[in-house]
């Protein structure tokens, strides 16, 4: 039975309209949602307000002047078992450059044997390439060879054909959006954009969200509200990020190969 998931970047610190955010997850139905830059106060009134199974949030680091910020993954039709860990900076509490991770564990609606992994992530800045390099690698211990149904998203941090795919790609992970989209430009599939604030009038120009799946998973459907859709305005007030939406299905496994009898 397919999965739909959601990854988002909030920016917790602007304040956003919880209701409005509910309101997309809803629409989309969401049965999986990673979050990053979201407070615990705004991650609870998400999952009141959408009914979920479950609620993980973990504190990433606290700017003092606002509120802890954090990330969160929420079980809408389904409860989720997860891990929060910390990637860079474990002990520097109060600086933004602090990393975490979230490592999920769950059955999809439908499965009694399968478990999927999901990673949550929110890499380092721009400017960091080399750290993100090294909190990539450390994910990727963490998968390591499994067999199951594998999924790491979120805000990487860093635009496409970027060194870090190359790792990821080595470790067979797969873009979903460039696998239902493989001739789309980097305006068609931008999440982000620059500078941002809150009711711009120009349209996300970077792409720096992502969801990779390993062998074991097929996608199904992938989304990004673009400029132009139907409610498209209301995003520009909400996040600096648009979400991306992709729905996921277990792969087929190949039939065992057969000896033929005399």
């Amino acid at each position: 039975m397919p999965l739909t998931l959601v990854t988002w970047n909030l920016k917790g610190s602007n304040r956003h309209d919880v209701a409005a955010v509910a309101a997309h997850l809803r629409a989309v139905g969401a049965d999986v949602v990673a979050l990053q830059e979201v407070q615990r106060r705004q991650a609870n009134e998400l999952a009141r307000r959408l009914g979920a199974y479950s609620l993980t949030w973990g504190f990433k680091h606290w700017p003092v002047t606002v509120r802890p910020e954090g990330m969160a993954i929420l079980g809408l039709a389904i409860p989720i078992e997860v891990d929060t860990r910390a990637l860079s900076f474990r002990w520097r509490l109060w600086s933004s450059r602090r990393r975490i991770y979230q490592v999920a564990r769950f059955l999809p609606s439908g499965s009694d044997a399968e478990r999927w992994m999901l990673f949550n992530l929110h890499l380092s800045t721009a400017r960091e390439a080399e750290r993100r390099a090294h909190e990539v690698a450390t994910v990727l211990r963490t998968i390591g060879t499994t067999e199951d149904p594998a999924i790491v998203g979120g805000d990487l941090n860093d635009r496409p054909g970027a060194p870090l795919f190359a790792l990821l790609g080595a470790a067979g992970l797969r873009d979903a959006w460039a696998e239902v989209h493989p001739d789309a430009d980097e305006t068609e599939s931008a999440t982000n954009w620059p500078g941002w604030t809150p009711g711009t009038t120009k349209d996300p120009s970077r792409r720096l969200d992502y969801v990779l799946v390993n062998h074991a998973l097929d996608v199904v459907a992938v989304d990004i509200p673009r400029p132009g859709e139907p409610g498209f305005d209301g995003f520009r007030t909400l996040s600096d990020h648009l979400p991306l939406t992709v729905t996921l299905a277990s792969r087929a496994p190949r039939p065992a190969c057969q000896t033929r009898r005399p």
